[in-house]
């Protein structure tokens, strides 16, 4: 039966496993190796506080080892992370170190945005309050800096000097560091921390009443930060309070979750808690020399055959490793006649007491707000509002981010300065790294901070940057907009494009920061040929559809053609065109003349599918990679405002000159744009019948239509500009 159960355990089935065990209990009385099967079954079921009579039955009898405890104490814990505190501790509320949870010292921001102390921060970890990988470690952020030596002067004394005293206790330099953690008392008496820092390093130099004072002071200070009870539990266990130690590490569990860094410091406090009064001065006689005591050399043999892993460890440390197996079953029935005569009428009340408390208090930590530990620092004074002004528009800071070099500017105003050169404004150092990562966030700190300190003044910088935004996008009328000078697109026709000019990289960022996602783009002009006017009357709004940032600042665009528009006035801003505009759209196809268009329509496509299929496989290759395939025909292609999109995506790729493409661009009547491709694509295959006939040519590809682009643009014009 004994075995039957212990193969339900080793196979996890824990509830058949009690089942067994209480049979072989019934059947054949309680012994050391039933009883302590029947209590892991018991803990695995999550029925600890019966388990605990249990072990407390086989600890009386004989000596358990500790470690024989660790399903129990594994339990607890469990037991503890399930019912504790549930939310996670608030540190985008504080501007502590999400880390340490002190003042800040010598603050540096990660790549996410969130700021650190020095000393505290890891780049080969993730950030502890919004989990991302740490890419970038900045320099020391000269803001931040100055912000927490102008408010909290004392506290970022205090923790120096406690930063100090962790390196010195790293060191092995024991008084020095407590020379530290006095200083950082005496400096900030009410932080939390650095009584924990100085209770650590008192219960180094063996002076675990002292360093018991200065955790219960913690506690005082936080209860529901989980480190100072740490702290007080250590400190208690090696005064020998076992039970007050057992309840404040399985509370700093249940606040911070922290199971593998207490659960075999709790297994030896579970040991010495369950372990009766005469047992733990058999223990302490056990220490003795070994060859003082032959009784109990034989002692710890029998119990190594018992533990056949500990017998391992120690076998080593033997003098006589004589061969105790015979020994073995005459030890195991002395065992048994213990444990079956053992009576307890009431086990351990005083722990079981302290558990209901445990229990109880734990429910309770659900209810409280969790807060960093260093909560206590002053009130921000709103007359240094002006500390956080950027430096290079001289308004308050907006949308703070901090460069690796340490230096916090506007986000925009940050852009605007790398678009001309990719060094940092105020010290020069080179910032390409940073821009090709695209790691650019708000620095967290200054946020915070700004809300804080001047809440109205940030409100208001907030709505004029939107304001600006859409001045610059020329939004404030509903046809205003921003014109990119380059080409001429077409409706529905793919436009990739490569924004290399600070202007147009000004202009493509507040696109997309505002949200709008779109701008007009015309065709340039020759100035000796149009007099003052810089780009065509005629163009087409593009949708933005991805953007890709090179790493030097530069970004590539895949945009797409939508409505067509009329410039009537234009204007600047910021270096960039702005302009009033009407957008276009066909005019409403006849009834009856939807029959001839129709014919027409199908006669064009025919025709256009004719000359497609002429171009060379290489060719065709290149221009579906930019603009696509040739699209279908739509169903409503008549009542569309543009038209069928296959006549644009031709006229995207036929060769036709500037002032055809913008004239065809600008009319309204689909009957006149069907015409002009018709003519262009006439004349296109008259010329290739031309090449055939004439082998001398050198090329008889469309590329060689292409250098008579002058006659082709002729042609189709005269169709466009009929009335």
């Amino acid at each position: 039966m004994t075995e039957l159960a212990k193969e339900a355990f080793t196979s996890r089935n824990y509830h058949l496993a009690v089942e067994l065990y209480e049979r072989c209990l019934k059947q054949q009385g309680p012994s050391y190796d039933v009883l302590l099967g029947y209590g892991d079954s018991l803990v695995k079921c999550g029925r600890v506080r019966e388990s605990i009579e249990i072990y407390s039955r086989c600890l009386t009898a004989t000596s358990v080892p500790a470690e024989r405890l660790k399903h129990l104490a594994t339990a607890l814990l469990e037991d503890m992370v399930g019912i504790g505190m549930s939310s996670r501790r608030k540190l985008e509320t504080s501007f502590a170190c999400p880390l340490c949870e002190g003042t800040l010292c010598q603050p540096v921001t990660t790549s996410c945005g969130h700021t650190y102390c020095r000393s505290c921060v890891d780049p080969t970890k993730i950030c502890r309050v919004c989990g991302t990988k740490i890419a970038i470690v900045s320099e020391t952020n000269v803001l931040v800096q100055r912000l927490v030596e102008r408010w909290w002067p004392r506290e970022v004394e205090a923790s120096r000097a406690r930063h100090e005293g962790d390196i010195l206790v790293r060191k092995g330099h024991l008084g020095q560091a407590l020379e530290r953690y006095n200083l950082a008392v005496h400096l900030a008496p009410n932080s939390p921390l650095h009584l924990s820092n100085r209770a650590h390093v008192l219960l180094l130099l063996n002076r675990p009443l002292a360093a018991l004072t200065d955790a219960d002071h913690a506690v005082r200070l936080r209860p529901d930060w989980g480190k100072g009870h740490y702290r007080r539990g250590i400190a208690l266990s090696a005064l020998g309070r076992h039970e007050e130690a057992l309840y404040a590490l399985c509370i700093s569990v249940a606040i911070d979750k922290n199971l593998q860094a207490v659960r075999h410091e709790l297994t030896k406090i579970l040991h010495k808690v369950l372990l009766p009064r005469i047992h733990r001065q058999n223990v302490l006689s056990s220490r003795m020399p070994y060859s003082l005591s032959k009784s109990a050399s034989r002692t710890r043999n029998r119990h190594q055959l018992i533990n056949p892993k500990r017998n391992r460890c120690t076998a080593l440390n033997r003098s006589d490793c004589e061969d105790n197996s015979s020994d073995e079953e005459e030890f195991t029935q002395t065992v048994n006649r213990r444990v079956r005569s053992t009576i307890i009428p009431q086990v351990n009340t005083k722990l079981q007491i302290s558990l209901n408390r445990l229990y109880q208090d734990a429910e309770k930590l659900k209810r409280i707000e969790s807060r960093p530990a260093e909560i206590l620092l002053p009130t921000l004074s709103s007359g240094t509002a002006g500390e956080l002004d950027c430096i290079l528009c001289c308004r308050l800071l907006w949308k703070p981010v901090t460069t690796p070099c340490g230096h916090t500017y506007c986000w925009m105003c940050l852009d605007r300065c790398l678009d001309y050169s990719s060094a940092c404004p105020l010290c020069v150092t080179s910032l390409a790294d940073y821009l090709a990562s695209s790691q650019k966030t708000v620095t967290d700190f200054v946020e915070r901070a700004l809300k804080t300190v001047a809440p109205a003044e940030y409100t208001s910088r907030a709505v004029s940057h939107q304001l600006e935004l859409v001045q610059g996008l020329g939004l404030l009328g509903n046809e205003q907009i921003a014109v990119f000078i380059c080409t001429t697109a077409f409706p529905c026709v793919a436009c990739p494009l490569f924004v290399y000019e600070p202007r147009y990289r000004l202009m493509i960022r507040r696109c997309m920061e505002s949200g709008v996602r779109q701008f007009g783009i015309a065709a340039c002009l020759n100035k000796e040929a149009t007099g003052t006017k810089r780009y065509a009357e005629y163009g087409t709004i593009l949708d933005i559809r991805d953007r890709v940032l090179l790493k030097d600042g530069c970004s590539i665009l895949s945009t797409i053609g939508g409505r067509r528009f009329r410039v009537l006035s234009g204007g600047e801003k910021d270096g960039y065109d702005t302009a009033q505009v009407e957008f276009l759209r066909d005019t409403v196809v006849q009834e009856d003349q939807l029959l001839n268009l129709l014919e027409l329509h199908d006669k064009v496509r025919a025709k256009g599918r004719r000359w497609w299929d002429t171009v060379s496989t290489s060719q065709k290759s290149e221009i579906q990679r930019v603009f696509g395939r040739m699209p279908d025909t739509e169903e409503d292609w008549s009542r569309l405002p543009d038209g069928p999109s296959w006549a644009w995506w031709l006229l995207a790729i036929l060769p036709l000159g500037p002032q055809l493409q913008v004239g065809i661009l600008g009319t309204t009547s689909l009957e006149k744009r069907l015409r002009a491709i018709e003519k262009t694509l006439d004349h296109m295959e008259q010329r290739q019948l031309t090449i055939a006939a004439a082998p001398s040519e050198q090329t008889t590809t469309s590329s060689s239509i292409c250098r008579d682009g002058r006659a082709i643009t002729e042609t189709a014009m005269s169709v466009v500009q009929q009335s």
